[in-house]
């Protein structure tokens, strides 16, 4: 792997069962040599497709980005935060998807996917964010890497078809494919757990963003490529085509679901929050 390029992650973010881990499994330290940038902030779904991610990777090649319009309300880049080494991040569940733009890119070279295998089904192929960004980190420390993670942050617990249940107390059978996602009884004791993780959570978005944005003031390169036009003119696109991309949350309408990256909390997602905030 090269050490001085940067990488592009894009995978779906999975929430550890919390019945399973322990509060610090959730949390993990990035590593010497890295800077880490992530675009969804907690219980959050990340939505794209190949064209678009295609054009954020073009965009994260060029330094400017940072000093983007993308960076402010409606962008693609409206949630980012920054993690250091160093900083605490939360560590999620990471896995895989069929379609060709989810994998590990070297920014270098950003339409040739490594051959890593992410599958949170098999142990040997099971990736979280701690893992990953040891693997990425350079083996010269004092060369700096720009780690991109596109991934979902989802609720405490993983929004899958029965979470909902399960903060309704309902205790369901063990899936026997993988004891990750075991069903379990929301006790007084893991709500408290979930309280805290899900509290930490929102704090690391907010210092996270906080340092993100400071770095923009520092950033003295203004970005004026065609990201500046008007968000009526504007699509995003490496050369302004094909019109079905560059959309930021500001944009989308319920008709206008699949143009570009933008972020949603999905109906499980929010069945879930729903009775979390009922229980606390």
């Amino acid at each position: 792997m090269n050490s001085n390029a940067d990488a592009f992650v894009s995978l779906h973010g999975i929430a550890h069962n919390i019945h399973k881990t322990t509060e610090s499994e959730y949390f993990t330290k990035v590593p010497r040599g890295l800077n880490v940038y992530t675009f969804c902030p907690t219980n959050y779904c990340v939505y794209s497709n190949e064209e678009s991610e295609r054009m954020m990777k073009h965009f994260l090649q060029h330094p400017g980005w940072i000093s983007s319009p993308e960076c402010m309300k409606g962008g693609m880049f409206e949630h980012c935060q920054l993690y250091r080494s160093g900083d605490v991040i939360t560590n999620l569940l990471l896995d895989g998807d069929t379609p060709p733009n989810y994998g590990l890119y070297l920014m270098d070279n950003p339409n040739e996917k490594l051959p890593i295998v992410f599958d949170a089904e098999k142990k040997e192929t099971t990736y979280d964010v701690e893992r990953i960004l040891t693997e990425l980190k350079p083996s010269n420390p004092r060369k700096i890497r720009n780690v991109y993670l596109l991934i979902c942050f989802p609720h405490t617990i993983s929004p899958v078809a029965d979470s909902v249940i399960k903060w309704k107390g309902i205790s369901l059978p063990e899936r026997k494919a993988t004891r990750k996602y075991e069903s379990f009884t929301i006790t007084p004791e893991i709500l408290e757990k979930a309280k805290k993780i899900q509290t930490r959570r929102i704090q690391l978005d907010c210092e996270g963003r906080e340092r993100f944005l400071q770095k923009i003031k520092t950033n003295l390169f203004r970005f004026t490529r065609s990201m500046s036009f008007p968000i009526s003119l504007r699509n995003g696109s490496i050369d302004n085509i094909p019109a079905n991309v560059g959309k930021g949350l500001e944009e989308t309408t319920k008709d206008d679901n699949e143009r570009g990256i933008y972020f949603r909390i999905d109906k499980t997602d929010l069945a879930t929050d729903k009775m979390y905030r009922t229980l606390i």
